[in-house]
């Protein structure tokens, strides 16, 4: 080995320490997943979603979960809007919905008919062990699985 060749390596050495290899991995692995989710993003499927859904991510937010991307509201009794709505297309869509609720059953707003409905889908989806009434980012993402998916 050359002085010159000893020299770098033990620049090198110094320079990468621990610390530094750490620091060097963790922005190679924040790219990659930056690229992911930059691909995940221009998903065509995705593009061809409801109106009212794509309002409702609009308007709340959404975030990438299991792939895709779904709204980030949480919905419970008591909520109303456009999110509320969008949630109930997709139910009756899912057939989550029991015939003698169906009748005015798309109203914007999160009472009976509704929590009944999401328990209904939710007890298909998780078992009773994840009822619980209230859609967060588990039962959006399998509801949006049943309704454009299956």
């Amino acid at each position: 080995m050359t002085n010159q060749t000893a020299a770098n390596d033990t620049a090198r050495a110094a320079t990468h320490t621990p610390a530094r290899r750490r620091m060097i991995r963790a922005g190679a692995l924040a790219a990659s997943a930056a690229a992911l989710l930059g691909a995940l993003a221009a998903a065509p499927a995705q593009a061809s979603w409801g109106g009212e859904l794509q309002a409702c991510k609009d308007a709340y937010g959404s975030q990438y979960y299991m792939g895709w991307d779904i709204p980030t509201v949480v919905l419970r009794k008591g909520s109303s809007g456009v999110c509320v709505r969008e949630l109930q297309e997709e139910l009756l869509e899912a057939g989550a919905v029991r015939s003698e609720d169906q009748p005015g059953f798309i109203d914007g707003a999160f009472g009976p008919k509704t929590y009944n409905a999401v328990v209904n889908f939710q007890r298909r989806a998780f078992g009773e062990a994840g009822t619980d009434g209230v859609v967060g980012r588990n039962t959006w993402h399998h509801l949006i699985a049943t309704v454009y998916f299956e």
